[in-house]
């Protein structure tokens, strides 16, 4: 079989096959991220069902539950993908999900719906990490590149429809609709993978850190608990400490385990690599100053500039475009000139200067739209750009066995970053506008939209105008954070694509024409005897497809 042929069809998938399961995955992709979000545009309705007295409260707990296991799950995913191959898992977390949005829309208490959630939330973090090991193992990193523009109008749909679709939908039909609209969708998309997902790449059938998995999520719950408390207290007191501390010290006791452990959920040696390391950096901090910065500008839209939060998708178009362009732009270099770093840099110097550059601009009232679309655009630029070109550096650099590994400890990373980050710019954003707002008798950013229509012109004005200095602040702190990435991503060594994309064409082959006698355990002939050497593919000039990258 000639390298072309091997290409187009690299698991002996049928091109139809190869079509329907991109389909799909695309599909799936698109509710998982519209499902992080979607649910906070349907707070009345929700609350009205199920809890009139209390439910306002109680609501935030809909989304907490969803990124709480969402989160958590992710190094688990990675293990088990290594070890059971990712057909499977990628299937499981599919079912999950339909399960739990069918359960969602059946509960007939709010805390059923929280519970509901949970699950949910554990089947939607794994459908966005499982897609992307899946097509990680289905394209090499250069024609993988040429791809990426489908999830550049995932992400920029997510950005706009979430807003647009929850609101809408829930006032017009019901609330329980959000959940029903995943049932046939998810159920479709689950009939066409097993049908069309075919892949050769076999698990390495090691057993599973179960311990490890139950520490690491504990942590995980209690950090990102102890995160939501000190955004609601705004001080380091009662809850906040215990849950800190303790989630500290999970962390620190899933660390050594991991070091003793005999099949270890996260290698530390990860952090040992010279592309993951900084990668991970980029993943967290970009998760943190830039992927939780579009609610922010919902909210700053709605109060500053008026904007119904019906409509507000339709102003975030700009920075959706952003995003499509990034990602067609990326692709199209990356695939080129097989060289990644490049390209960082550029995006997160982009989302440096748009960050700041909105900071600036949002504080003035007579700030022109246009120039607030333009910075919308670079932000989006930034936005999809950043942690989405740090993952496909650690994807293309990893050998095979730890793909499932790297991308969901990747996943990780930015999922811990974005939810921290969420909470800490929060508590700045509450911070700021107390100081400003105090004449008006409102200090609470959540109760300023709420409040605004009833008060007088005069004092309005002092409440939209304490916002908006407290947004500004919000992002030239996002944007100092930024910086950092952009350290970082300065220092980073690049990733050539090229090499690694003849390292797995010539792997290809040599399995293709060793297919039979892969391992010792399947050749009858001792390791003297073997054709192929004593590892059965070769003991000279073996390489993985890790040692492919360069520095630049």
């Amino acid at each position: 079989m000639t390298v072309e042929a091997k290409k187009s069809n690299p698991h002996g998938m049928t091109d139809i096959q190869v079509l329907v399961f991109i389909v799909c995955a695309m599909a799936t992709m698109t509710l998982a991220l519209l499902d992080g979000s979607i649910v906070s545009s349907a707070v009345l309705p929700i609350v009205r069902d199920l809890d009139p007295a209390h439910g306002i409260e109680r609501f935030p707990w809909l989304i907490t539950a969803y990124l709480l296991a969402a989160t958590a799950a992710q190094p688990l995913y990675g293990r088990l993908s290594d070890s059971y191959g990712p057909r499977r898992i990628y299937l499981s977390a599919l079912a999950t999900f339909l399960a739990g949005s069918a359960l969602c829309a059946t509960a007939q208490s709010l805390n059923q719906l929280i519970l509901f959630r949970a699950v949910q939330g554990l089947g939607g973090g794994g459908l966005m990490s499982m897609t992307l090991i899946v097509i990680a193992t289905l394209f090499p990193p250069k024609s993988r590149a040429g791809r990426s523009n489908a999830g550049g109008a995932l992400i920029a749909a997510g950005i706009i429809a979430g807003p647009m679709i929850g609101g809408p939908l829930s006032q017009e039909l019901s609330w329980r609709w959000i959940f029903l609209l995943n049932v046939p969708l998810a159920g479709l998309a689950l009939a066409g993978v097993t049908w069309a997902l075919r892949l050769k790449v076999k698990g390495t059938r090691q057993p599973v850190d179960i311990f490890g998995s139950v520490l690491v999520a504990s942590a995980t719950c209690a950090l990102l608990l102890g995160v939501k408390t000190y955004g609601e207290q705004h001080s380091f007191s009662g809850p906040v400490v215990p849950y800190f501390y303790g989630g500290l010290m999970m962390f620190v006791f899933f660390a050594v385990r991991q070091l003793k452990a005999a099949d270890p959920l996260m290698p530390l040696t990860l952090f040992k690599d010279r592309v993951f390391r900084p990668a991970a950096i980029l993943q967290f901090v970009g998760g943190f100053a830039l992927l939780s910065l579009p609610v922010f500008l919902i909210n700053y839209l709605n109060i500053v500039r008026g904007v119904d939060l019906d409509a507000v998708g339709l102003h975030l178009i700009p920075l959706a475009v952003g995003v499509v362009l990034v990602f067609f732009g990326w692709g199209r270099w990356i695939a080129g000139t097989g060289r990644c770093k490049p390209v960082l840099v550029v995006t997160t110097a982009t989302a440096v200067a748009a960050t700041a550059g909105l900071g600036l601009a949002v504080t003035r009232a007579d700030a022109p739209t246009w120039q607030l679309d333009v910075l919308l655009v670079l932000l989006g630029a930034g936005l999809g750009g950043v942690t989405q070109i740090a993952l496909f550096m650690t994807q293309s650099a990893a050998a095979p066995e730890e793909l499932g590994v790297v991308t969901t400890t990747s996943r990780f990373a930015t999922m811990l970053g974005t939810t921290i980050g969420g909470t800490v710019l929060g508590a700045v954003l509450s911070t700021r506008f107390a100081s400003s707002a105090e004449a008006a008798g409102v200090t609470d950013p959540d109760a300023a939209a709420a409040r605004l229509a009833a008060l007088p012109p005069a004092r309005r004005h002092l409440v939209v105008d304490a916002f908006a200095h407290a947004t500004g602040t919000l992002l030239l702190t996002a944007a100092g954070l930024l910086l950092l990435a952009l350290i970082t991503a300065l220092v980073m060594g690049d990733v050539n694509v090229d090499e690694i994309t003849e390292d797995a064409e010539v792997t290809e082959v040599t399995e293709e024409a060793h297919d039979d006698a892969r391992t010792d355990a399947e050749h009858p002939l001792s390791d003297s005897l073997h054709p192929a050497g004593a590892t059965g593919v070769g003991t000279e000039g073996r390489r993985t497809r890790g040692d492919g990258r360069r520095a630049a």
